[in-house]
């Protein structure tokens, strides 16, 4: 497990690529299982109901691993779609454990503070750094650059949060 956990922060740190991992749908599994448990855990830090946290969480793994898929079998790439997927989730799993710690500095909050000023700093280095981790995951799966990979990044990122508060009514 602690070799995982390393291989996972090295991916974030752009050291290891998606096709270093195995094709392993058990792996996917529980990194699967992982991701749903750190954005639950990110929905409640929030201050979202453990309802609305589930909900969004599994709302989001749908978009994005749907997302992964359609667009590898537009490309004829299915078979990296186990790699790419369990890289993308393992990612986000880091990087969302290290976004609770701002977030807790209740950055979204009413009351303006400096330690909330922080955390909405800290949040926004967060959001650029999973951009670039996404965008190096997208560049080995897609073979395309890493700005390419990040503008994907951006416009996907987008696009949820859009579809997201169509869906949950900005909840």
């Amino acid at each position: 497990m602690q070799a995982l956990i390393l291989f996972f922060v090295e991916l974030c740190a752009l050291r290891r690529t998606p096709q270093d991992l195995p094709a392993s749908e058990i792996l996917l599994a529980v990194v699967g299982v992982a991701s749903l448990s750190v954005g639950v855990m990110i929905g409640l830090v929030a201050d979202l109901s453990i309802a609305a946290s589930l909900a969004q969480t599994l709302f989001e793994l749908a978009m994005t691993l749907g997302a992964l898929f359609v667009a590898l079998r537009v490309m004829r790439l299915d078979a990296r779609f186990i790699q790419s997927a369990t890289a993308l989730l393992g990612s986000g799993v880091v990087i969302g454990a290290i976004a609770l710690i701002p977030l807790s500095f209740n950055p979204t909050g009413s009351q303006e503070t400096d330690l909330a000023a922080l955390g909405a700093l800290l949040l926004l280095v967060v959001f650029v750094w999973s951009v670039v981790v996404t965008g190096h995951i997208l560049r080995h799966t897609f073979q395309i650059t890493l700005g390419q990979g990040a503008a994907i990044a951006v416009a996907f990122k987008v696009g949820v949060v859009l579809l997201m508060g169509i869906a949950f009514g900005g909840a």
